[in-house]
């Protein structure tokens, strides 16, 4: 990061001293309340400085009282001599001088990573304030479109589904997006960072062979409460974060959406799509650290017809199946981040459950998976050259599952997996997986050398398998840097495929490797390459009515990226990522040869935000199916062709966002519009099937849609 320094006027109070009492006052920020923490009052020959509160008490005078704070525009209040009390003062920042940031110097034990905070989470077109919206427009991340069955997946450089996970303060989510929808499962105002490992992820982070979403909650601050609220044609939500007492603070949010209030069905949807999300987190500071409690959940409903009622006559249309579809998940951390000495300590434990059901008439799923969960990690410098970071985690799902199915549903694998089998189940998996790792790091002159070793496995499969993972970064120039890394990478088959299996699976077993080089030019605008490539041995390939498969598969490509940031005031990005992903020589599931992405986001003014973002990918592979007729069930059965030997149009959005912000004296409300353009030629979400399944047609979204809202913060 680099400051680019300036000139910053003081800010002045001025008014008149009280004989008698003396004058106390509280100086805080304009529009947001927040106290200013080392500003001067003075008065004649007498001056004080404002706590952490923001809080100072001057000395009775005859003269004007003055405050002086770095940052702010001077102002005068007449202060009244015979009262008493505290006044209270908001003082409104100065321009901010530019503060560039370069992203690429920052250090991180992971070789490749793309980071996004608060500030681009709630300002990039497209996102609605919501962070995995946002991380779609990565380098390296699967682009799907908008309310599609596949919409919730969260897929890193061509990986399946499933080879890919989502943490959220160490604890892994059953699912990150609420499906079809409209939102992730963590309020913006909650999140502090989200980091996407896209691959070659240190050996911190096991058990995904594509790689890692790692999410970070935001803590209250320990001094003053904040909250908002956030309106819009979708969604109603609600957070807040304030201290409770001296040392323990309290963050919570809660939101849902109600246009399944105003709309209960259409064409599509016979149950409109509904959706929630909690998150509340209480923590205790301690000397050198602190302990914490979090609640988090989410949950998703809708019905629709699992064919396209537009192919059918009258008579199939009345008979059309309908899946009803729900899903649930709750959940409750206990965490510790404690600093003793040069190490320290990181641990977390957890338990989730999570609840997935799926009817289409009588024939139905339900999978209920109760979760702990447990993540330990110490990080200790042992010189100015050498820090060891070493830790280990373990979870132990116990999965029931139920399906009472006549035939099956291949049409919905990504919603009803079990369903999709068509096979009748009423068991119980119980597994336990985890890993121990450790890792040197060894900082040489202008060369920083990272050797890892972890030790994974899984008894589900009963195997164990040894990942040795080495990096290095090299500082050519203050401005240059070189990245290089390559080790291995296991991960244990999703249960649901190991039980239905023929044959014992195996670990699946990934050798990935990357090169990249970050230049910021004149530090200022920074220009990226990487290449990087996957080889994996046993990829688990499980498609409706087919047996379970363990076969090789690859993966390779370049992204290419651009970007500038002034903090507060401009950031601009773009991206081109090349990959190709195969599954025994076929285009894997995620197989999206070319995605470009541009964000440009410009605050001309403190009030005003604008802002572009463009997309374009790729479709997406699906398989096709055609029919088959049953005579004695007088119905139609769906056949499977070659595996993802189709393609969906060429996907391309383009989102606008325009905000107004008017600052009052402790808050701020915000008025918003955000707008997005689907062409009809790429407006394709998924393929429905007449009912003999000898037409076939997609699904289109919305091809325009705005959204106002207003967001309230105090």
């Amino acid at each position: 990061m680099i400051a680019v320094p300036g000139l910053i006027p003081a800010l002045v109070l001025g008014g008149a001293a009280a004989a008698q009492p003396p004058v106390r006052a509280r100086v805080l920020v304009h529009g947001s309340g927040d106290p200013v923490e080392g500003a001067a009052l003075r008065c004649g020959g007498a001056e004080v400085h404002t706590d952490p509160a923001g809080e100072a008490a001057l000395p009775p005078c005859d003269g004007p009282v003055e405050v002086r704070a770095v940052g702010y525009i001077t102002q005068e209040l007449s202060v009244d001599p015979g009262r008493g009390g505290v006044w209270r003062v908001h003082l409104k920042p100065e321009p901010t001088i530019a503060e560039v940031v370069v992203e690429a110097r920052a250090e991180s034990p992971h070789p490749s990573r793309q980071v996004l905070d608060r500030e681009r989470v709630e300002k990039v077109p497209g996102a609605f304030e919501d962070p995995f919206r946002l991380a779609q427009s990565l380098p390296g991340v699967a682009s799907t479109p908008e309310y599609s069955p596949s919409a919730g997946a969260f897929v890193l450089r061509g990986a399946a589904p499933g080879e890919s996970r989502v943490f959220f303060d160490g604890v892994e989510l059953p699912y990150l997006y609420h499906f079809q929808q409209y939102a992730s499962v963590v309020h913006s105002r909650l999140l502090d960072e989200l980091a996407v490992y896209p691959s070659s992820t240190g050996p911190a982070w096991g058990d995904a062979v594509g790689g890692v979403a790692a999410i970070r909650s935001r803590r209250a601050d320990p001094l003053r409460a904040h909250a908002g609220v956030n309106v819009n044609a979708i969604t109603g939500a609600g957070y807040v974060l304030t201290p409770i007492g001296e040392h323990l603070s309290l963050s919570a949010s809660a939101r849902r959406s109600f246009a399944d209030l105003l709309d209960d069905a259409n064409d599509q949807y016979t149950v409109w799509p509904a959706f929630w999300d909690y998150l509340t987190r209480v923590d205790r500071r301690v000397s050198g650290g602190s302990y914490g409690l979090t609640l988090i959940g989410a949950g998703d409903r809708y019905g629709r017809y699992v064919g396209d009622t537009g192919l059918m006559d009258p008579l199939a249309q009345a008979a059309a199946p309908d899946l009803r579809f729900e899903r649930a998940f709750h959940g409750a951390m206990l965490h510790a981040d404690l600093v003793r000495g040069s190490a320290r300590h990181e641990s977390v434990v957890a338990l989730v459950v999570d609840r997935w059901a799926a009817d289409v008439g009588a024939e139905g799923q339900l999978r209920q998976t109760l979760a702990p969960q447990l993540r330990h990690q110490t990080t200790a410098r042992l010189g100015d050259r050498l820090t060891l970071a070493g830790g280990g985690d373990l979870r132990a799902p116990r999965v029931q599952r139920e399906v009472d199915a006549r035939r099956g549903w291949p049409e919905l694998q990504a919603e009803a997996p079990l369903l999709a089998q068509g096979a009748p189940l009423d068991d119980t998996l119980s597994r336990v997986t985890g890993g121990v790792w450790a890792e040197p790091r060894l900082r040489l002159g202008p060369a920083l050398l990272r050797g890892g070793l972890r030790v994974q496995a899984d008894s589900l499969v009963q195997a164990a398998a040894l990942e040795p993972r080495l990096s290095a970064e090299v500082e050519a120039t203050p401005d240059l840097r070189l990245r290089a890394a390559f080790g291995r990478t296991t991960q244990a088959p999703e249960a649901d495929s190991v039980a239905r299996a023929a044959d014992p699976l195996r670990l699946i077993d990934a050798w990935q490797g990357l090169a990249a080089v970050d230049w910021a030019v004149a530090g200022r605008w920074e220009l990226g390459a990487e290449a990087w490539a996957r080889r994996v041995d046993g990829a688990v390939l499980d498609l409706p009515g087919a047996p379970v498969a363990q076969v090789d598969g690859e993966a390779y490509g370049v992204e290419l990226t651009t970007r500038s940031r002034i903090r507060e005031r401009f950031f601009a990005y773009a991206s081109l990522a090349l990959a190709r992903s195969f599954r025994a020589d076929a285009p894997g599931p995620f197989d999206q040869p070319v995605i470009a992405n541009a964000v440009v986001s410009w605050d001309p003014t403190d009030a005003w935000n604008l802002g572009l973002r463009w997309r374009l990918a790729s479709g997406l592979p699906y398989t096709p199916l055609s029919g088959e007729y049953e005579g004695n069930t007088d119905t139609w059965s769906p056949v499977q062709g070659d595996a993802y030997s189709a393609r969906l149009p060429t996907y391309q959005k383009l989102d606008l966002h325009v905000e107004r912000a008017w600052a009052f004296p402790s808050w701020t409300l915000t008025g918003y519009l955000e707008a997005w353009w689907v062409p009809a030629r790429g407006n394709a979400m998924y393929v429905v099937h007449a009912y003999d399944y000898s037409q076939s047609a997609t699904v289109a979204g919305p091809p325009i849609l705005p959204l106002m809202g207003l967001r309230a913060d105090l």
